[in-house]
């Protein structure tokens, strides 16, 4: 796992992103990319203009774990239903009552010279009712999910020998990427189920299948942490 440390580098300056933005002729977003560790690609030029201007050098830009960790997710079902609600005399909502899912989750930690692959679970924790039409924040009012390991004794030796060990920055890597591809399996499966299911509507499905799209998760479990 390989990540750059700009936000650390930033804050430790006591500089803001609009700052380095302007100094460096760099865009605002792109900064902002990669400050997030959202940016899977970094021009030279760019890496070179950042290191000059912090006044390091690029190993001090990057930080390193050599472990990888990728996570394989099947969801087996999900319950709900798609209604429409009168939001006043005008307007009608689409809402998604959500009441059960199940998901299974590998997790494959490659850490030279071994191999693990760990089993989890994830369920919903209660039944949520959703709108459709008000985008829900990734870090909002999403779908409840806990995700569990199915073998305790699994997760005392992740928690022990991998996760404990590696800097505390790579935490929200790699919650990040099990939020993703939770969030994007499920909505996958959602928007498939739906088009199996639906009436003969063209305009009605491609409405809701675009409402799916935002659908967000709200991630809970008491091993990976957002920060």
């Amino acid at each position: 796992m390989i990540r750059n440390r700009l936000a650390a580098l930033i804050a430790e300056r006591g500089l803001k992103i609009t700052r380095v933005a302007k100094d460096t002729g760099i865009s605002r977003n792109t900064i902002t990319s990669i400050a997030q560790n959202d940016s899977e690609m970094m021009r030279m030029e760019t890496i070179n203009t950042l290191c000059k201007y912090l006044g390091i050098t690029p190993c001090e830009f990057y930080e390193y774990e050599p472990l990888d960790i990728d996570f394989f997710i099947e969801v087996n079902s999900c319950q709900y239903t798609i209604k429409d609600q009168q939001s006043d005399a005008f307007d009608i909502e689409n809402h998604i009552n959500i009441t059960n899912a199940d998901i299974d989750v590998i997790m494959e930690v490659n850490k030279n010279p071994h191999n693990k692959s760990f089993d989890l679970s994830c369920k919903l924790i209660d039944s949520v009712e959703l709108s459709l039409d008000n985008n829900e924040d990734l870090f909002g009012s999403g779908i409840p999910l806990v995700i569990e390991f199915d073998n305790d004794n699994e997760k005392n030796m992740f928690v022990d020998e991998v996760y404990t060990k590696i800097s505390a920055a790579f935490y929200q890597d790699i919650y990040k990427s099990l939020e993703s591809k939770l969030t994007q399996q499920l909505q996958t499966y959602l928007i498939n189920d739906f088009q199996a299911d639906s009436l003969d509507n063209v305009l009605y499905i491609q409405h809701i299948e675009n409402k799916l799209r935002n659908l967000s998760i709200n991630l809970h479990s008491d091993v990976f942490k957002k920060f």
